[in-house]
């Protein structure tokens, strides 16, 4: 007995002093990990948890019944005005950033940290591992004032299609043997799709960094066109619709990877994903997309998406995902735009904004984790492209060109309100429409970069203003 007494004392005081070992080697910073999904030109009518006869994205779905999903977010009707928005906080008037431009093909200005502050260099500062994967159209990184952008915005590391100009290399190489850099090194790609190499990069990263929160901003590739066939329907002979549908389901297989490998690495629980598109589906202008690549939704096709500010162009999916940071299914009304993205993750990491810098946005993180408010929920949400603005509350939706929607009854906008008798005689019509102009009224004209905007659109803008006072000048 004696010598058994003396064993079992040895076992404790050896139990005893592994304890602090073992506690050390645990996850010390607690905040949650972050996975920032923006998909790239797709709206509602292609998922099935918002209303869409399709059936391609059974994964995202499941996360969607599983977890939060606002009926609202407004981003912007084209790609570099929502990324810019969503990465600062910032309205596109107040920025300056309100018309597309893709300096990493047409050169020109581009997106300066010593101008804008993104979201990635406030989590970095305050301590969050950082990385980027996918796409990056706002630098020209192979211009050498600009080839350190992603770092100086506070992305630690990355891997990135990062786009070239006409006759450059990396020009539209996004897909099949993509153009990629990772970490400064160009890879060999070869053979290889584009989606899974992102991917990939993200699954070893989270290997890497989960014992330490991270920010993972997933840029996808997928679903800009032009369309092409995945590794799951190589060899088919498929319509580009088709062809667009499977870009979509691949999307989904990819998330579905991504959240297996989060199980599997004992994270789930700790990691909020967000899964949002950057604007709407496109409308097939592509030259190799001769059909309407708009998904179906409430019997039809829809026709409407990218560069349109009407509902299906910038009215997007948000869904947000955490079995035990965000809990069972959630749907919720309030109004989000992507001016709010930058202050949430700030509130969800415990990282304070930036002084001296004003955020249009408001933090969402209390809907997130489902807890109470000490304020109501703002009672509009707001996006525009170039001069024209939109301003929305629950029910009714302004334009700052005076057209004037109750989405409640015409979510299509075929029905304009402004100067009809309903205005006049119905209360609720007239002083939505009364205090969605005094919004309007009290925001500032757009601020001037020291750049001029060179995309397609930018300059079909430019020569219609032409066009228009000539005609004013000769009085047609």
């Amino acid at each position: 007995m004696k010598r058994l007494s003396v064993n079992v004392c040895l076992i404790c005081c050896v139990v005893l002093f592994a304890l602090p070992v073992q506690a050390a080697e645990q996850k010390q910073d607690q905040r949650p990990n972050i996975i920032f999904i923006l998909l790239d030109n797709v709206g509602k009518d292609w998922f099935r948890c918002y209303g869409s006869s399709e059936n391609q994205t059974p994964t995202i779905d499941h996360l969607a019944y599983n977890g939060l999903r606002f009926r609202n977010c407004y981003v912007t009707p084209v790609c570099s005005t929502t990324r810019h928005m969503l990465l600062t906080g910032r309205y596109p008037f107040r920025s300056g950033w309100h018309t597309h431009h893709d300096p990493a093909i047409y050169g020109g200005g581009y997106f300066d940290w010593n101008r804008e502050i993104c979201f990635a260099r406030i989590l970095r500062d305050a301590g969050y591992n950082t990385c980027i994967s996918g796409k990056w159209q706002i630098n020209d990184l192979f211009d050498p004032a600009q080839k350190d952008a992603l770092i100086e915005h506070g992305f630690q590391e990355y891997c990135i299609f990062p786009e070239g100009k006409k006759g450059h290399p990396a020009h539209k190489k996004r897909y099949w043997d993509p153009y990629v850099i990772q970490n400064g090194k160009r890879l060999d790609t070869q053979g290889k799709f584009g989606p899974d190499i992102f991917t990939d990069y993200l699954i070893e990263y989270m290997k890497t960094h989960r014992d330490k929160p991270f920010c993972a901003y997933y840029s996808t590739i997928l679903t800009h066109i032009p369309v092409v066939h995945t590794p799951h329907n190589l060899g088919e002979d498929l319509t580009p619709r088709e062809q667009f549908a499977g870009m979509l389901n691949y999307s989904d297989h990819l998330i579905g990877r991504l959240v297996k490998a989060l199980d599997e690495l004992g994270i789930r629980d700790n990691t909020i994903l967000f899964i949002v598109p950057d604007n709407g589906t496109d409308n097939g202008t592509d030259q190799n997309a001769e059909q309407s690549l708009g998904g179906r939704i409430n019997g039809r096709v829809s026709g409407e998406g990218i560069y349109s500010l009407k509902e299906q162009g910038i009215n997007m999916p948000l869904i947000i995902n955490c079995p035990k940071l965000v809990g069972r299914e959630r749907v919720s009304d309030d109004l989000i735009d992507a001016a709010d993205f930058l202050p949430t993750l700030a509130d969800l990491a415990d990282a304070p904004l930036p002084s001296g810098v004003t955020i249009d946005g408001r933090s969402f993180a209390p809907q997130i984790l489902d807890q109470p408010r000490e304020e109501p929920w703002r009672p509009w949400c707001l996006t525009q492209y170039y001069k024209q603005r939109v301003v929305r509350d629950q029910r009714f939706k302004l334009y700052s060109t005076g057209e004037f929607y109750d989405l409640s009854e015409d979510p299509l906008e075929q029905h304009d309100l402004s100067g009809t008798e309903r205005v006049k005689t119905d209360r609720a019509t007239g002083s939505s429409q009364a205090e969605l102009q005094a919004v309007l009224d009290s925001l500032p004209e757009n601020a001037k970069l020291p750049w001029e905007f060179r995309s397609i659109s930018a300059r079909k803008i430019r020569a219609e203003e032409s066009r228009q006072k000539e005609a004013e000048k000769t009085g047609n």
